[in-house]
């Protein structure tokens, strides 16, 4: 990635997830700020440097973190505005990333929570402009964050 002289990428995606869990249940994994903070922010030991949840998860809500990869020296920030929030139906979201104090992303994701069954359907898209190119990367890491979610649900539904 060259970050001194970063073009411009634009792109979208869609990750389609099933959830063996009723909507209440995944909906709150991704709002409420404890959960958030362990599917989110520090899965896959990652260092959290530092985590300002948004509280109450409503339109105008801010959510801040900062955090490094295991065993990389760089510091990403995230930065993120809630902009609607519909409760059990949908999330719509803005959020700018930084990498070591350079813009890196800014994006806007829509989560969107379907019943299906006795599960949740999740439908997440997001639509970005990326400095350093890597759509699939950021993709793949989303997916990623997905699965931890789906630990969380499944932490939620046991408990």
């Amino acid at each position: 990635m060259n970050m001194t002289d970063p073009k411009i990428i634009h792109g979208s995606f869609t990750l389609d997830r099933l959830y063996d869990a009723p909507v209440a249940k995944v909906f709150a994994a991704y709002v409420e700020a404890e959960a958030r903070y362990r599917w989110l922010i520090s899965s896959d030991g990652w260092t959290v440097h530092e985590y300002r949840p948004a509280g109450s998860v409503t339109a105008g809500a801010q959510e801040f973190s900062k955090f490094s990869p295991p065993g990389a020296d760089v510091v990403l920030t995230n930065e993120t505005t809630f902009l609607e929030v519909r409760e059990g139906e949908c999330v719509i979201l803005a959020y700018a990333m930084t990498l070591n104090g350079a813009p890196l992303s800014a994006s806007l994701l829509t989560a969107e929570f379907q019943a299906e069954g006795g599960g949740t359907r999740l439908l997440l898209t997001e639509q970005g402009a990326y400095r350093d190119g890597n759509i699939d990367g950021r993709k793949e890491g989303t997916r990623g964050l997905l699965e931890q979610l789906a630990r969380e649900v499944a932490a939620s539904v046991a408990a």
